[in-house]
Parts: structure tokens; sequence; C-alpha cells
């Protein structure tokens, strides 16, 4: 029963884990059912064969056995001959127990190999918790299961017996024939009414192993919350974190602003760092831009190393929305050109008549002025 206080459900990780240590939902009775079941199944298969084959053995033990020699060589092969041969004679209904016995644990839990049941522990041997388990409710309850199995098992075997009661009497009668044809039948009765006692158990007993295992992985609240933290951190320092990253990344972008072309400005709120390198960018990008104090910080660094700082409102608002690093939509190619223009001409990087050449050709080819090339 689960601990007092423990009041949620399992997490998946702690549900994985119990598996690794091989805490599984696993039912005995389901592979008793399904062995009886198959056993039956195959006797009713492998019937005529398993016959023959014991007939054909009783048959040659018999004819010589008032010719054979006991030897302890002879009693050696004999005693090899008669194993070997009931177990070919049986092996179809070992093989399918087998079978069965994986495939119904396959089928419960799925494939599973651990050895941590196997590791020692002092737990294991220590008496007082040994002594827990014994009254133990688990315990009591496998106590209580297998009494009824015996009751209802009992009463199957006794209300059988009772009706075949009188010809049982009249098996000192039969041939060998006779006999084990009765008593094939006798044991198929059996196991049919044994085999729906079973599937009931299987059933009642899964049912109470699935409710155990679940009250057993059964955690409080606060390790739901420590599980928590272990998988996504502590708050605390995924907070420092990000705040270290931003630090970085502010630094960093601050860092890009001395390669800047130009600031465009809200103008008092927003700052956006525009560059734009012929041979490098395809079109201007954005390498810096900031709200309010960064906004500042932008055209302080701006001012400090004589970038030329532009005030158009619509054109900062509409930046601002895109991420850093990114280039300019074909949609303000126009806009940017224009001031870009200015600002080379500004800077007296080129003639005011070429400046007019290339703002004529912009609505064309967008073609952006550089220092670089003159203008052209």
């Amino acid at each position: 029963m689960a601990e007092p206080g423990k009041t949620e459900n399992a997490t998946p990780k702690k549900r994985e884990e119990a598996r690794k240590r091989g805490q599984v939902v696993r039912s005995v009775e389901i592979n008793s059912m399904l062995n009886v079941l198959v056993c039956l199944i195959i006797l009713r298969i492998f019937g005529e064969y398993i016959f023959n084959n014991i007939k054909s053995l009783s048959s040659y033990f018999w004819s010589n056995v008032t010719t054979f020699s006991i030897t302890l060589d002879t009693i050696g092969s004999f005693i090899f001959f008669v194993i070997s041969k009931l177990f070919l004679i049986t092996l179809p209904v070992f093989l399918s127990v087998f079978i069965i016995g994986i495939l119904s644990n396959v089928l419960q839990f799925g494939f599973l190999i651990t050895f941590e049941p196997l590791k020692p522990s002092f737990d294991k041997i220590n008496p007082f918790r040994g002594l827990k388990r014994l009254f133990s409710k688990r315990v009591l309850f496998e106590l209580g299961k297998s009494i009824i199995k015996i009751l209802v098992i009992s009463y199957i075997f006794y209300s059988t017996m009772k009706k075949t009661f009188n010809e049982i009497f009249l098996t000192p009668l039969m041939d060998i024939e006779t006999f084990l044809i009765f008593a094939a039948d006798i044991v198929f009765k059996l196991g049919i009414k044994i085999t729906i006692a079973f599937i009931v158990f299987s059933i009642l007993d899964y049912i109470y192993q699935k409710y155990e295992y679940e009250d057993n992985l059964k955690m409080s609240k606060q390790e739901v919350k420590d599980e928590l933290k272990q998988l996504e951190g502590d708050p605390l320092i995924k907070a420092r974190i990000r705040n270290i990253q931003r630090e970085m990344a502010r630094r960093r972008m601050i860092s890009e602003i001395p390669q800047a072309d130009v600031v465009i400005t809200n103008p008092n709120h927003i700052a956006i760092a525009i560059r734009y390198k012929e041979g490098e960018d395809n079109a201007p990008k954005i390498i810096a831009k900031g709200i309010n104090l960064m906004a500042e910080k932008i055209k302080d660094v701006a001012r400090k190393y004589g970038i030329i700082i532009m005030e158009n409102p619509p054109l900062a608002r509409t930046l601002v929305k895109l991420e850093i690093g990114w280039e300019i939509p074909p949609e303000l190619f126009q806009a940017m050109a224009e001031i870009l223009a200015f600002v080379y001409q500004a800077k007296g990087k080129f003639k005011l008549e070429e400046n007019e050449k290339n703002v004529d050709n912009i609505g064309r080819n967008y073609y952006f002025p550089s220092p670089e090339n003159g203008g052209n």
C-alpha cells in the first residue's frame, strides 16, 4: 500500500525506472491459465500421436521384459532409451509450454531483460523487513488466492470424478487402449473446467496486480516537484542562464553596431542598426535593434562611432518586428535605398548626380548604392 502522503500517480520517468528494476504488472495466473489451455489444445491435436507412441513403447517393453539381461551396462542404456523416447513423445507439450511461458510475459509487459532483481541487497536478508513482508497485504492476498484456488480445483475434481465413479471401478477390466482413452477423456474434461476457473482467477488477479503496481508507484507532491526540477532544471538556475544568454547576446549585438551604415529611430523608443556590404550581403541587414533603454544605448554607440542616425517612425516600427540578422524584405528596398543613398552622400562617398541616378533605378532593380563602387 502507498505510504501516507503519496497521492500522485507515477510519472513516466518513475515508471521507466521501475521497469528497469523489473517492477512490472505481471499475473502468474495468466501464465497458468495459458499453459493449461495450450496443453489441452496440444493433447487434442497430438493426442493420437502421443497415445500410439506410448502404446508402442509399452508393447516393446513388455514383449522384451523376459529376455532383457540386467547388467550395469544394459540398465544404463535401457534408462537412456526410455527417457529419450518419452522426451520425443512429450516434446510437443513441453515445447508449447516453454513458448507460451515466454509469450505470456511478453504480452503482459513487453520484452524485458533485467538483472536488477538478482543484485544482492541487505533489504532482502533483513529479518525485520522479512517479517513485515510476511504479514503484508500482498502475502495475505496470495494466501487467500491459493486457498480459494485449492477449494475450487478440489470441487471441480470431486464433481468430475463423482460423475465417472462407477466407470473407475471398471478400469481393471479394461484393456490398455480403452483405459488410455477413458483416462484422456477424464483429463480433458477436468482441463476444460480448470481452464475456465483459471480464466476467472487470471482476470481478477491481473486487476489486483495492476492496482497494487500503481499504488506502490504513487508519489508525493514534493517528489513530483523534485523530479520536474531534475528534468527541466531548477527555475532559478534556468532564469540565471537566460539572463546570462541575454547579456551575451546584448554585448554581441552592441559590438556589431560600429559596422552599421545607419541607425533608424522612432525617434525616442526604437532604434534599428542597418548594415549593407556589397558582395557580402544580398540586401541591407539588421545587426542590432532595441526598445527604450536599449534604443538609447544603440544611439549612444552610434554617436560614438559617427554613425548617422535618421528618424523614420513608420520604417522603424516595421523593422523592429524583424529579427536580428534578417535581411529587410523586398517591399522595403526602395525606402532603404533612398536612406542609404542619403547616408553615403552625407559622408561624401559619392556624387549627388550618381545618387539621383541610383535612386531612379531603385524601382526597377532594387540597386543599393555602395561607397565601394562609387555609387555605380
